[in-house]
């Protein structure tokens, strides 16, 4: 029989029999599909490689310092010039900054707007070898200190901006108030630093800086042909000591030599792919693992009903075979139905991951890398087909092994009355149904320990109240307000007529929103009388810049001293520090003998008062401790390392109204104020919090779907496994009942059959859930990895769905009429 003709015939039988098909093809769509999205994504993330010339040769440059538990730790200018000059193993090297900056016309005919912008050195653009789609990237020159003031957009903002003018070289934007000369466009794939940017500035180090800064510039190097990254690291820490020599200070007081010798840093080179991908590669081979899992549910479901419709058929194909049809043939059959099966569901299941995938993308959480490169092509097309094809031969051979095994006329000799079946024909359905209620274990326990970290996040207190607040941030350009006094009486004017609206209770500045992505600024405080500081770097704390109405409006606690007066009578020398920081640098978790005590930001540097310890807040992370923070006033005059005054601040506000609507109403004032200033990071202290667990959310709703999956495709595969042998065993079970059996000890001899399945399934399930929730261990928070509440909870759910599985054929049986049973057979 040609292929034509095999596939022909299998179409034909499967459209026979259209409830087994449906249900197959819908099954086998949900595993393929889901399998076939998460590939995209995985594929995209962590498989397919960058988009820049050889990109097996970038590097991302850190350092690790184990005197100060740090790691992933940023290149200093000094470093950063070092290793350009003297290091030999790599052909380039580049710094950089991330941020934002304001974009408006000079002509004033299009409305401002704030875009992911980043400040990179000239060499970034030769080093990942892509080319630009119009102009040039900008020069050496035009990065020197100094140099012109000149930018690169991206593809996407030439064109929403500038219709893809191709004249649009030489016109200018403004940029942070200053007219900016665009010399050249990046196309679409260059993504870098991240697929949000739409701006590339001139950095313009000035290697002449007599302070040129501390550890705040990421870095990309290239390696040189043939060399590797263990070459690279020792060249580089072979190279670091001369960092003395280029940029022998970072900051009044402190030396390079002194950071050395304490911090011990050691050069860390990582690939770029892993290092742009960082902790999302975990998180996405959990998914991935899960995919799989619900596949081979899938898989075994299907193999499953195919071996109850094989047993149905197996007087059929014992006659085609003693009618002269090839074993080869019969064979052949099981695979022909499976892969037209699988080939359908295989559709089915593409059509559903392009909508997944396109929901990912438009929906899916920030921290994950690279996301704006997922979509479904030929790749995740090859991938499907051969997971169906995979699949087909997965669900086929059990059926058509059993066959073999029974002999090719064995459905012959099996052709009279019977009515019973046999343990060896029973043994591999109760072997597939075992291993679904097992894997079905594994993810309704993985899924159980992320839900309840998910609820213990949620129920932490971070040490604010993030309910009802309204957030959004703007940035005063020093062209518009040259001096810091009129920066303070602008936000003077704004927080007055924010804090007048009807809807607002209260309202604050702040230059950081905790759990916030921006805003970040650390560095050591100088207790004073603290012998230890004296030739060594204190702990460094968070440096945040408010006004006296930021506590209020996010309602932490002044646990000692008092607040902040307002705005336009802040002294530049006060301070307050966090009840982490009053306890690390004058031991007094209270706080109240922190009070009046002096600090300096610099060994040499201005004394700061402290004048007040406020509640710990959860900063970085709801999982981790109260951070050390120190709050400066937004007063013009005041001596600290990120300057006398912060242009880039963020409106919080307290509103018993609708949050959106009250900050519409914040971003009208503002229109009000100054119609030049955009305003960005605009969202909810709610939507803050959601957004630094979204990593752990996305991985927890993944797996939810999944166990949910897994579990009614077990108790589906349980209830069709006892079903069948209730129906096979009916004259069995009636003559039982005929000798005196009675109707209740018949269910439950069913019931126990189907618990013993569960019972088999659960045990292995425990075994396989010990081995694979260790890897869930670095999203678990105050929960461990063999919780015995969550393994509890997920053993008694699975076994009262089995038991309800199991009980409703049960009850079946216990109904069967003697009469009845014998007279059909």
């Amino acid at each position: 029989m040609s292929l034509r003709h095999s596939v022909s015939y299998a179409c034909r039988s499967l459209l026979r029999a259209p409830l087994f098909s449906g249900s197959v093809i819908a099954t086998l769509a949900i595993g393929i599909g889901s399998a076939a999205a998460i590939f995209a994504v995985v594929d995209a993330v962590l498989l397919r490689p960058l988009p820049y010339g050889h990109p097996e040769q970038l590097v991302g440059a850190w350092f690790d310092m184990p005197p100060m538990s740090m790691k992933h730790v940023e290149q200093t200018p000094g470093t950063y010039l070092t290793y350009s000059r003297f290091a030999h193993t790599i052909s380039g090297i580049a710094a950089y900054q991330n941020g934002s900056a304001s974009v408006g016309d000079p002509d004033g005919r299009a409305e401002p707007a704030r875009i992911t912008a980043a400040w990179t050195t000239a060499s970034l653009f030769p080093l990942l070898e892509v080319p630009a789609l119009v102009g040039r990237p900008f020069t050496t020159a035009e990065d020197a200190p100094k140099g012109a003031r000149v930018a690169v957009i991206s593809e996407g903002l030439w064109k929403s901006r500038f219709g893809g003018d191709p004249g649009v070289i030489g016109r200018k934007l403004l940029i942070s108030g200053i007219a900016t000369e665009i010399v050249g466009v990046m196309p679409a794939r260059f993504r870098f630093p991240s697929a949000n940017t739409e701006l590339w500035l001139p950095l313009q180090l000035n290697p002449n800086d007599p302070y040129p800064g501390g550890f705040s510039y990421d870095a990309v190097a290239r390696l040189k042909p043939g060399v590797s990254i263990d070459a690279a690291e020792r060249d580089f820490k072979n190279v670091l000591p001369r960092v003395v020599d280029v940029a022998p200070n970072l900051a009044p007081g402190v030396t390079v030599a002194m950071v050395l010798k304490q911090a011990q840093p050691i050069p860390r080179l990582i690939p770029l792919r892993d290092d742009i991908v960082g902790d999302a590669a975990q998180t996405l081979w959990i998914v991935a693992a899960t995919a799989v899992l619900v596949l081979l549910v899938t898989c075994t479901n299907v193999a499953n009903l195919l071996l109850v419709r094989a047993d149905g058929r197996h007087r059929e194909l014992s006659v085609r075979a003693a009618l002269g049809a090839g074993l080869v043939r019969v064979l052949a059959q099981f695979f022909t139905e499976a892969a037209v099966l699988a080939t359908v569901a295989a559709a089915i299941g593409l059509a559903s991951a392009w909508m997944a995938i396109h929901l990912l993308v438009a929906t899916g959480p920030a921290q994950i890398p690279r996301l704006s490169e997922v979509h479904v092509g030929g790749a995740v097309a090859a991938f499907t087909i051969i997971v169906a094809l995979v699949a087909a031969a997965a669900c086929s051979i059990i059926p058509a092994v059993r066959f073999l095994r029974g002999g090719p006329l064995s459905g012959l000799r099996d052709g009279g009355r019977g009515g019973t079946i046999g343990k060896p024909r029973q043994r591999a359905r109760n072997v597939l149904v075992a291993a679904q209620m097992a894997l079905a274990l594994v993810v309704l326990a993985t899924s159980g320990l992320l839900l309840r970290s998910y609820q213990r996040l949620h129920a932490v207190q971070p040490g604010f109240d993030a309910d009802n607040v309204a957030t959004l941030e703007l940035s005063v350009p020093r062209q518009r307000y040259a001096d810091d006094s009129a920066v303070v009486r602008f936000y003077e004017q704004l927080v007055q007529r924010v804090a007048e609206l009807p809807a607002v209770s209260a309202a604050g500045l702040t230059s950081r929103v905790p759990l916030g992505s921006d805003g970040m600024s650390s560095d050591p405080l100088y207790a004073e009388g603290d012998a230890s500081s004296k030739g060594k770097i204190p702990p460094l704390s968070l440096y945040i810049t408010i006004d006296s109405g930021y506590f209020s409006t996010m309602h932490i606690p002044i646990l000692a001293g008092r607040n902040f007066d307002p705005l336009d009578r802040q002294h530049p020398d006060e301070a307050i520090l966090s009840q982490a920081a009053a306890a690390s640098y004058f031991h007094d978790a209270t706080g109240r003998s922190a009070i009046n005590k002096r600090f300096q930001e610099l060994p040499n540097g201005r004394w700061h008062r402290v004048i007040g310890v406020a509640g710990g807040v959860r900063d970085t992370s709801l999982s981790a401790d109260p951070v050390r923070a120190v709050y400066f006033p937004e007063v013009a005059g005041g001596d600290s390392l990120n300057g006398q005054i912060r242009r880039t601040m963020a409106i919080v506000a307290r509103t018993h109204g609708d949050v959106a609507a009250t900050t519409r109403s914040i971003q009208r004032l503002i229109h009000e104020i100054d119609p030049t200033l955009p305003t960005f990071g605009v969202r909810s202290m709610r939507a803050t919090m959601d957004a630094s667990i979204a990593r752990l959310t996305f991985t927890m709703i993944i797996l939810s779907v999944a166990a949910a999956v897994t579990l009614v495709l077990g108790v589906v595969g349980l209830y069709g496994v006892i079903a069948y042998v209730v129906t096979l065993r009916r004259r069995e079970l009636g003559v039982r009942i005929a000798l005196g059996a009675q109707p209740a000890a018949v269910a439950a001899m069913v019931t126990r059959q189907g618990m013993m399945l569960c019972a088999g399934g659960i045990a292995a399930g425990l075994v396989l859930v010990a081995l694979v929730s260790r890897f869930l261990r670095s999203l678990l928070f105050e929960i461990g990895p063999s919780d015995p509440l969550t393994l509890g909870a997920a053993t008694a759910l699975l076994v009262a769905f089995a038991l309800l599985a199991s009980w409703l054929p049960a009850r079946r049986a216990a109904r069967v009429n003697p009469i009845e049973a014998m007279r059909a057979d």
